[in-house]
């Protein structure tokens, strides 16, 4: 659902519908949507701009962002001098939530974007050009916080990680990095609202319904711990890799003090993925996705620790081998496979089939654009509102005083005949909806 909105608003800017700092969802259901920063909703809008309003732009755009995040994770392996890149990507890639987003268009894809860059930037200014990386270590920070808010500033905790744990510079030079990673992050945010009043009203109003409400009010959740649970349960299949590799290079007589080479290294990325985690604990508004920008780090971590063991493993592999090749027959096979599955699937729907049938059809039926009646017991189907906005700007109205040309009903119920008595049904080959118009 999270996603369809998100798609909605970005489409909405592109149409000139809202302002990048008022954004539009519908014209009854959030006409002024400030639930986030717009960051996300500007670069997106720009997809449907160029390649139109299909539903396959949603998918693109969350294809693409998986795709930069994992060359992003590459560049920090490579910075860090390791071979065999295409470990912390698999690592990566096993963690469910991480498919998952590649396909749900959740704000986090973006975020995730900007919160790997700005860890990127920070290690290049160790050897190089130390304060034109920092300020864009701090100001891709800023960019995460336009686009889902302060959860974007966990590497500030970077630098002081780093000095713990490595201790290759003092901690003068620790401070200085941390003090200048954080003024690079605040200052053009503060210039940002001191400059623009549409910006200042914006922020202020995400801070506002947000934040401080969600602090107050909203559960989502039974206990705090919830998403360290779920941390746990989504490393899962990256921790039963790792204890196949080491049981693996246990059997082929190498040694597990291969291990110890790089585990302050491997420690530094894991307790950075954990400030991206614990600080969630405040609130009891929690869900997985959350943390998705911290699974690059806690990939990393993986990798780093295992690499010492990996690179000697495959330095033993026997390429001509029959056991090789026919792993790397499956290898092939499970590729193509998979093509021809999403080939397959392509014009499928998943969730949500009757609704998305039904608003197909009946969206062909009644012009774009207009506000039509639903009974107020259908207010809170969210994902209604959703659906016929992003497919044809229609809006949902449960105030039946406000008798619309169209009355879209769910499954007929006798106390439903009074508010349709002036309707009469439009005859449509639907599964869960019927449509009503004006006699």
């Amino acid at each position: 659902m999270d996603g369809l909105y998100y798609a909605t608003i970005a489409k909405n800017l592109s149409n000139g519908i809202g302002s990048f700092w008022n954004p539009h969802f519908t014209a009854t259901f959030m006409p002024e949507f400030h639930d986030h920063p717009p960051l996300a909703f500007g670069i997106q809008s720009i997809f449907f701009t160029i390649f139109g309003e299909s539903r396959y732009i949603d998918k693109m755009y969350s294809l693409l962002t998986f795709i930069i995040v994992g060359y992003i994770i590459l560049l920090i392996w490579n910075y860090l001098g390791y071979k065999n890149g295409w470990f912390p990507l698999f690592l990566w890639i096993t963690i469910p939530l991480v498919f998952w987003a590649c396909t749900n268009n959740i704000l986090e894809n973006t975020l995730s974007i900007f919160v790997s860059l700005s860890i990127l930037f920070y290690l290049k200014s160790q050897n190089s050009k130390k304060y034109f990386f920092i300020l864009l270590s701090g100001l891709m920070l800023s960019f995460g916080f336009l686009t889902k808010g302060f959860v974007a500033f966990f590497p500030w905790t970077f630098p002081f990680l780093l000095w713990l744990l490595l201790r290759r510079k003092s901690v003068y030079n620790m401070a200085f990095d941390s003090i200048g990673v954080f003024i690079t992050t605040i200052i053009p945010l503060i210039l940002l609202v001191l400059l623009f009043p549409e910006a200042k009203l914006s922020i202020g109003k995400y801070i506002e319904s947000q934040v401080i409400h969600s602090l107050k009010n909203v559960t989502t959740v039974d206990y705090r711990f919830y998403i360290v649970i779920r941390l746990f349960f989504e490393l899962i299949p990256a921790i039963v890799l790792s204890i196949l590799i080491v049981v693996w290079g246990w059997s082929r007589k190498v040694s597990i003090y291969l291990l110890k080479v790089n585990y302050k290294q491997a420690l530094v990325f894991f307790l950075l993925g954990l400030t991206g985690v614990l600080p969630i604990m405040i609130s009891m508004k929690q869900s997985g996705f959350y943390i998705l920008t911290t699974f690059p780090f806690f990939a990393l971590s993986f990798g780093i620790l295992l690499n010492p063991l990996v690179e000697m493993i495959i330095d033993r592999i026997n390429y001509q081998s029959k056991g090789f090749l026919i792993f790397k027959f499956i290898g092939y096979s499970l590729f193509f496979i998979g093509i021809l599955s999403s080939m397959y699937f392509a014009n499928q729907i998943g969730r949500d089939k009757k609704i998305i049938n039904d608003t197909y059809i009946i969206t062909l039926t009644i012009p774009a654009g207009i506000t039509i009646n639903i009974l107020p017991n259908m207010w809170q189907d969210w994902c209604l509102h959703g659906y016929y906005y992003r497919y044809k700007n229609i809006s949902l109205d449960t105030n039946l005083d406000n008798k619309r040309e169209y009355f879209l009903i769910q499954s007929m119920n006798p106390s439903d005949t009074t508010a349709l008595r002036d309707y009469k049904k439009v005859e449509l080959q639907t599964l869960e909806y019927q449509l009503y118009r004006k006699k």
